[in-house]
C-alpha cells in the first residue's frame, strides 16, 4: 500500500479514483501546524519560532503516522505553492519518524497523466520555498503584533489591525476617495453635426474644445447655414491580438466585471474547480501553456470555428519568480464537465472562453476618419469637421470572449459626396473623477505595483472587510472613517509600512529567499530594521 497526502477532502476523493486500489489517500484539512494564536510565538532575537499543532490536528497526524507506518512510500501531494510546502515540511518532519521514505510529490493539474508524472519523479522538498514561508509569516506576525496593540488603543477599537499588504492596500482606497472628495468637475463643450448621406444618419465632431458655451453657440449658427462635403477619407487596418490566458489577477478582476464574483468567491469557486480535476492550480503569476494541451486547443479551433480562427502558441515574458512548472489557468480538458452548479459553470466557462481567445487569430479592425468640409457665407474660411468610424472585419478571437470594442459604422463616402444637415448642435461634456476601486480593480492595481502576491490577494479584500474598513456599495470600495482615520496615523508613524515602493521591495526580498537567494532570517531581521528603527 501507498500513502498519499493532501490538504482537502475533495482533491483526495479526485485523486483516489485516479491512483486506484494501490493507494490510500487522506487528507489533512489544511495547514497542521502553525504559530500560536494567543501569543506572539517568535523569539525577537533569534527569530526562532513555537510552532503549535492547529486546534484537532494531532489526533489526524497520529492516524496518518499509523497509516505510514503500514505504506512501502508515502507521497506528500499538498499544493504546489509556499502555504503548500510548509504543510508538506511539518508533514515530512512527523511522518518520517515512522517511515524514511517519505517522498514530495508535485502537480498543477488533478489529471491521470499528472499524477502519473508527480508520482514518478517525486523526491525532495523544495527548502527555498518552506524558508519563504516561514519569513513570510514569521514577518507579518511580527509587524502585526506590534502595530496592532498601538491601533487599538489609540482608536479603543479591537477589531483593527495592520499588516504588511492590508495597509498599503487599504492606503490605495483612501487616497482614491481623496481624490474624489477633492475632484472639481469642469463642463466643456464640442460642436457636433449630425449628417445623412444615402438615408443613413452620422455624426461629426468640430475638433475645439470650448470653456463657453456662448463661444460654441458662434460657430454653431454659422454652420447651421453651411454647406458639407467630403474633403478626405483616411482607412486604417488595426489587429487586435487575443487576450493572455488567465492567471490569478486577470481571473479575479474579469470574474468580479463580468460575473459580479467577490475575489474570494472566485478563489474559492476556483479552487473547487481545480480540486475536482476541472481546471489547472489556479495561484499562478504565470501566463505559460504546456504545448501539448495548446496543440489540442489548436486542432479544436479549427475544427469548431476554421482554419481562419487558428491562432499561435505565443511566447510569454512571465516575472522572474514565474516558475517554469507553473501554468496559466485553464480547462484540463476540452470536454466540459457536467456535474457544475450554476456558479461553478459560470467560472468555469469565463476560464474556458479565455483559453481558447488566447489561441486565437487576431480581431481585425478597419477605422475610418473622414474629414468634411462646411462651407458657409457666414464663415471667413472653410471649416473641417471629423467623423469617425470603426468596423470589424474579422471577429477572431472575439467569436468566443467578447470584446468591449464597438463598432461605429459610416455610411460609404467618397471625396466630394455632398451631404445633408439634419442638425447642427452643441455636445456638453464634463471631467469625471477617477473610479472607486472594485475588488477587481483593487487586485490589478496590487499586482500592477508588486505589492502582494496570486495566494493573498483575496485575503487582503477579506481582510479589509472584516476589519470594518471598506464597505462595498454594488461593485465599489467605500472607506470609512475608520479607514482614513488609521491611515492617516500609520502613514505619520509607519511611513515605510504604508509606502507602495518599500512594500514591493519587501515582496521582492521574499521572493529572493524563495529562489534560494538570500537567508530567510537575514531579510526579517533586514525587513523589521527598517520599519521600526529607521524613521
Amino acid at each position: 500500500m501507498f500513502l498519499f497526502v493532501v490538504e482537502s477532502p475533495t482533491k483526495a476523493k479526485t485523486i483516489a479514483k485516479y491512483l486506484g486500489r494501490d493507494f490510500t489517500v487522506k487528507a489533512t484539512l489544511g495547514h497542521i501546524k502553525d504559530l500560536p494564536p494567543k501569543e506572539l510565538g517568535v523569539d525577537e532575537e533569534t527569530l526562532r519560532a513555537k510552532y503549535v499543532y492547529v486546534r484537532g490536528k494531532k489526533k489526524l497526524v497520529d492516524a496518518l503516522k499509523r497509516l505510514a507506518r503500514k505504506s512501502r512510500e508515502v507521497y506528500v501531494g499538498t499544493d504546489p505553492d509556499r502555504e503548500g510546502e510548509a504543510i508538506a515540511y511539518f508533514l515530512f518532519k512527523e511522518l518520517v519518524k515512522v517511515n524514511d521514505r517519505v517522498k514530495r510529490a508535485t502537480f498543477y493539474e488533478i489529471t491521470p497523466q499528472a499524477l502519473k508524472e508527480a508520482v514518478e519523479r517525486a523526491g525532495e522538498l523544495n527548502m527555498p520555498m518552506v524558508h519563504s514561508q516561514f519569513a513570510r509569516r514569521i514577518l507579518d506576525r511580527l509587524i502585526g503584533y506590534k502595530i496592532s496593540p498601538i491601533l487599538w488603543r489609540e482608536f479603543k477599537n479591537f477589531k483593527l489591525s495592520a499588516g504588511r499588504v492590508q495597509s498599503p492596500a487599504l492606503r490605495l482606497i483612501v487616497e482614491r476617495e481623496r481624490e474624489i472628495q477633492n475632484f472639481k468637475a469642469k463642463r466643456y463643450y464640442y460642436v457636433k453635426a449630425l449628417l445623412e448621406k444615402g438615408g443613413q444618419t452620422f455624426e461629426a465632431l468640430y475638433d475645439y474644445r470650448y470653456e463657453n458655451p456662448s463661444d460654441a453657440k458662434i460657430i454653431l449658427k454659422k454652420i447651421e447655414k453651411g454647406f458639407f462635403s467630403v474633403k478626405e477619407v483616411r482607412t486604417k487596418e488595426e489587429k487586435v491580438p487575443p487576450p493572455k490566458p488567465f492567471v490569478t489577477s486577470t481571473l479575479q478582476s474579469e470574474a468580479n466585471a463580468k460575473l459580479s464574483f467577490s475575489v474570494e468567491k472566485t478563489q474559492r469557486i476556483a479552487q473547487r474547480l481545480y480540486e475536482r480535476g476541472y481546471i489547472t492550480y489556479p495561484r499562478t503569476d504565470s501566463h505559460r501553456m504546456a504545448e501539448g494541451f495548446a496543440r489540442k486547443v489548436l486542432g479544436y479551433i479549427e475544427n469548431r470555428f476554421g482554419k481562419e480562427f487558428v491562432g499561435r502558441i505565443r511566447r510569454f515574458k512571465d516575472k522572474a519568480l514565474a516558475q517554469g512548472a507553473h501554468e496559466c489557468i485553464r480547462p484540463t480538458s476540452l470536454k466540459e464537465p457536467a456535474d457544475l452548479s450554476e456558479e461553478e459553470r459560470a467560472l468555469y466557462e469565463l476560464i474556458r472562453a479565455r483559453t481558447l481567445a488566447s489561441l486565437m487569430a487576431d480581431m481585425e479592425l478597419e477605422r475610418q476618419e473622414v474629414y468634411i468640409e462646411v462651407v458657409s457665407p457666414l464663415l471667413k474660411n472653410p471649416l473641417i469637421m471629423i467623423a469617425k468610424g470603426l468596423r470589424v472585419k474579422f471577429k477572431g478571437w472575439s467569436e468566443v470572449y467578447p470584446s468591449d470594442i464597438e463598432e461605429k459604422p459610416l455610411p460609404p463616402l467618397e471625396v466630394g459626396d455632398l451631404l445633408k444637415l439634419i442638425k447642427a448642435f452643441i455636445s456638453e461634456k464634463k471631467t469625471q473623477p477617477p473610479p472607486r476601486y472594485t475588488e477587481g480593480s483593487l487586485v490589478k492595481t496590487l499586482e500592477k505595483l508588486g505589492i502582494g502576491r496570486p495566494s493573498t490577494y483575496a485575503t487582503i479584500v477579506k481582510t479589509l472587510k472584516d476589519r470594518g474598513y471598506v464597505l462595498q456599495k454594488r461593485k465599489s470600495l467605500y472607506p470609512t472613517e475608520t479607514a482614513f482615520q488609521v491611515v492617516d496615523f500609520l502613514s505619520e508613524n509607519f511611513p515605510l509600512l504604508m509606502d507602495y515602493n518599500f512594500t514591493a521591495k519587501m515582496e521582492k526580498l521574499l521572493d529572493e529567499v524563495e529562489e534560494g537567494k538570500r537567508d530567510w532570517k537575514e531579510v526579517v531581521r533586514e525587513i523589521m530594521d527598517l520599519l521600526f528603527v529607521v524613521k
